[in-house]
């Protein structure tokens, strides 16, 4: 009796073992290596756009006759009721806007004073300025030459990196540019794309080239913007 109590209390903890290590494998599996990049690229996409509300930074480049020109830097937020907060540069001039239901408040660069336009609302005109809604960017009806590029050790988090061809239907982009070029960085487990960089050729003058990053964060937080003193 004493011999078989003793067997089994090596038995269970190397059972329990076995457990945990297979487990672990399993998670490890699909955490690691179980990517399906259509899956993946349709709930990232899915997910992203759906958030009520974000911050974020974007930055915009134009590459014209071997130089390199700065369309955008900004920093911004959006909250749940629509409304904008907007800092940053625009071709090089400081931009400061807040979009508040129907009013937009802009810093005059000279002066630094507030100045407001009653009933004016750019967020409809949010389809064709990216820097005005982000998410405008990912509005993508078609997915081609999708490939899965790994995660990236280097980066916290480690996202999962997806590039693709993609079609976009975004009427401002479409209008002046085409071949575009999309990489995006998922974040694991909530599957919200934490970084888009899209490049694309100017229609008329395919040689000249656009490059725009967005960086996402703070998804769904309680954002709260007023209007500037």
């Amino acid at each position: 009796m004493v011999h078989k109590f003793l067997r089994w209390q090596i038995i269970v903890p190397a059972l329990l073992i076995l457990a945990l290590a297979g487990y672990w494998s399993y998670s490890y599996y699909l955490r690691e290596i179980k990517v399906v990049p259509g899956e993946l690229i349709v709930q990232a996409l899915d997910k992203t756009n759906q958030a009520a509300s974000y911050r974020f930074h974007v930055e915009a480049d134009l590459t014209a006759g071997g130089n390199k020109i700065s369309l955008s830097n900004l920093d911004g937020e959006r909250a749940a009721d629509g409304n904008l907060y907007l800092k940053g540069e625009m071709t090089g001039q400081p931009v400061e806007i807040y979009q508040i239901k129907d009013t937009t408040y802009f810093r005059d660069p000279t002066s630094k004073r507030w100045m407001t336009t009653p009933g004016n609302n750019p967020l409809e005109q949010e389809r064709y300025m990216a820097e005005l809604n982000p998410l405008s960017i990912l509005k993508i009806t078609q997915v081609e030459d999708l490939q899965y590029l790994g995660r990236q050790k280097k980066i916290p988090g480690r996202p999962y990196l997806l590039t693709c061809r993609p079609r976009v239907n975004n009427l401002f982009l479409n209008s002046y540019w085409q071949d575009f070029r999309y990489q995006f960085l998922v974040e694991r487990g909530s599957t919200y794309i934490r970084r888009v960089t899209l490049e694309a050729a100017h229609r008329q003058r395919p040689q000249d080239k656009l490059t725009m990053t967005v960086d996402f964060y703070d998804f769904n937080k309680r954002i709260t913007i007023k209007p500037p003193e």
